[in-house]
């Protein structure tokens, strides 16, 4: 590596390293991410921070239910589409099928984006109805669950991530995230675990002002939002309420 790489490296830190996960979890997930990076590095900081029940889950009264394991996949392609996660998780849960009862995972996960993905219906309706398997939908993209961390956001964005790259950048420890840097370093974690409930109430009531009619989303004449048509909005506080989070 080059001394110039070596710099940006340090500049813009490493992905959090993964702590060993409890001996006897209450319950193991299992979750493929349509990212390479960021959706992984977010799973392992909820690991490290809430598996142990360590001083920030007391500080937080989370309890006992928070013992779990997320099992994640080891070979993690940077250029996953919604169909691509669909298939994967498909096969997990077809293998975890034939496992003993006991032995089973508890919930089956598959986060991806809008983005400017074609084939996000196709992935959505492929896991639909399937009783183990769930999905945390985020438009236009997991970055935009990071950032309501910090606060709420309504507008449209039509499947593009600029925007939300530059609200980010202006938070705490979050300048350069973006296309070239989308790590969650220990910084970045730090400032992002006591905002998860905040994010999770952020998230529902976007999803409720879709459930009452009163979204600010582009309808039209629909009568109904579907997963394509709530921008911007994500599903992660379903996956966090699972774990026993929020």
């Amino acid at each position: 590596m080059s001394p110039d790489k070596r710099k940006t490296k340090r500049q813009r830190g490493s992905s959090l390293t993964a702590q060993p996960p409890p001996r006897a979890a209450n319950r193991i997930f299992y979750a493929v991410a349509e990212g390479a990076v960021t959706e992984y590095d977010y799973l392992t900081m909820l690991q490290n921070a809430f598996s142990e029940q360590n001083a920030f889950s007391e500080q937080n009264a989370f309890s006992e239910q928070c013992s779990f394991r997320i099992d994640m996949p080891r070979s993690r392609p940077d250029d996953m589409k919604p169909w691509r996660v669909a298939e994967r998780v498909l096969a997990v849960a077809e293998e975890d099928a034939r496992r003993p009862e006991g032995e089973q995972y508890a919930e089956i996960w598959a986060l991806f984006d809008r983005d400017r993905h074609r084939d996000v219906a196709e992935a959505l309706d492929a896991l639909d109805g399937h009783s183990k398997v769930r999905v945390a939908f985020s438009n236009p993209s997991f970055d935009f669950w990071l950032y309501l961390h910090y606060a709420l956001h309504d507008v449209p964005q039509d499947g593009w991530n600029h925007q939300i790259h530059q609200l980010l950048a202006q938070r705490s420890g979050f300048l350069g995230f973006g296309a070239k840097d989308k790590r969650i370093t220990k910084a970045r974690a730090d400032n992002l675990l006591p905002r998860i409930k905040m994010a999770c109430d952020h998230a529902r009531s976007l999803d409720k002002r879709c459930g009452s009619g009163k979204c600010a989303h582009r309808r039209g004449t629909k009568p109904d939002c579907g997963p394509l048509d709530q921008d911007p909005s994500t599903g992660m506080w379903r996956l966090l309420e699972s774990l026993g989070i929020a």
